[in-house]
């Protein structure tokens, strides 16, 4: 090194050949770090690839999932709707007759049959019986006595009807038993849905 510092073509030549091998150097290292950096890239895009399929699936997923529950969803309304249509016609055309049978002859009988009815449930010595309007005039003296004597107790009429359209309410003290249309029919009509429901289900794939 100390024969070229007097000889400046010699130590351009040197400082050329020491920068080129530099040069080199900082080329190998910055390729180096390029393939380091590319392959990272590489990596990199391929988590994302994998992860976007993650997601991808997990998105696909979940939307088969909210369709089945909305499938699922519209088949239970359609079968609720099947199960409920006849039982609302059949409810519609019982209540029909039902509230016709309070304007006909023999409804004091059906009053009648509801107090006996009353009588063998609660088991009391005597009965305040409220029928509907209508029937509440039915309710007569002679008619209770008759129907005491047959049930073996006593039976009395209450001083105002009860607010509803058929039957009647039968009460001692706290005990009440409750022989309205609307309420006995109610009850049938829930025994009904029930069987209903059950001979659909069974019929259900």
């Amino acid at each position: 090194m100390a024969a070229i510092l007097g000889d400046p073509e010699a130590l351009a030549a040197e400082v050329s050949r020491r920068a080129h091998h530099r040069a080199v150097e900082i080329a190998e290292d910055a390729g180096r770090r390029a393939a380091a950096i590319l392959e990272g890239a590489k990596q990199e895009g391929e988590s994302i690839r994998r992860q976007s399929v993650e997601a991808d699936a997990r998105e696909l997923a979940a939307l088969v999932r909210r369709n089945s529950a909305r499938a699922e969803l519209e088949a239970q309304r359609r079968f609720v709707v099947l199960r409920e249509a006849p039982i609302d016609r059949i409810w519609r055309a019982a209540e029909e007759k039902l509230r016709d049978l309070v304007k006909q002859p023999g409804y004091r009988d059906i009053l009648k049959r509801c107090a006996l009815r009353a009588a063998r449930e609660l088991g009391v010595s005597e009965l305040v019986l409220a029928a509907d309007p209508v029937g509440h005039e039915l309710l007569s003296t002679e008619a209770l006595d008759e129907w005491s004597k047959e049930a073996g107790i006593q039976f009395h009429r209450a001083p105002e009807p009860a607010a509803t359209w058929g039957g009647l309410v039968a009460t001692s003290g706290r005990i009440r038993f409750d022989a309205t249309f609307a309420t006995q029919f109610g009850l049938a009509r829930a025994a009904l849905r029930e069987r209903v429901f059950q001979v659909l289900s069974r019929e259900t794939p």
